[in-house]
């Protein structure tokens, strides 16, 4: 220790000593830096664990909400094959109800009358219409043009 107080002057043997207490200072500094970076690193791994696990339960929520849905979805695509089944029976209940009405006014009209009113005549080509626009089938058509081809006349007034 003589040795280097007599090789170094007292103002060398102090900047020796500022810069090893510059160069501790940043290595201190340096070990702060890299303490604190591993902590975020561990902290952002620890969040992308924990956002990671959020999205799982809401992905799974989400599938039981999608399942309920899919569920909902099948009721109501049953519900509306049961409308679609009912109103196709009322198709087919009401061209019979008019396949019967114009059957029977066909023998009315041709067979005891043998002419039509305009008015008859008529109701008979609405309800006719009808029965086309679902699907009725040629056997009402022959019979409406026997009922075209019956002579027209107004009805009479009964006194």
């Amino acid at each position: 220790m003589l040795d280097l107080l007599n090789k170094y002057s007292f103002s060398e043997i102090l900047i020796f000593l500022v810069v090893f207490a510059i160069a501790l200072r940043s290595i201190v500094n340096f070990w702060d830096w890299g303490v604190e970076r591993l902590k975020k690193i561990f902290q952002r791994e620890g969040r992308k664990k924990e956002e990671k696990e959020v999205m799982e339960r809401k992905l799974d929520e989400n599938s039981d909400n999608f399942k309920t849905l899919f569920e909902i979805q099948q009721k109501q695509n049953n519900k509306i094959e049961e409308v679609i089944d009912k109103i196709n029976l009322l198709i087919v209940s009401d061209k019979d109800d008019i396949k019967s009405f114009i059957t029977r006014e066909h023998h009315y009209f041709c067979y005891q009358k043998g002419w039509i009113d305009d008015y008859s005549l008529d109701c008979i080509e609405r309800r006719f219409q009808h029965y086309t626009e679902e699907g009725g089938n040629s056997y009402i058509l022959d019979l409406m043009t026997e009922i075209r081809n019956l002579p027209k006349r107004p009805p009479k007034k009964e006194e």
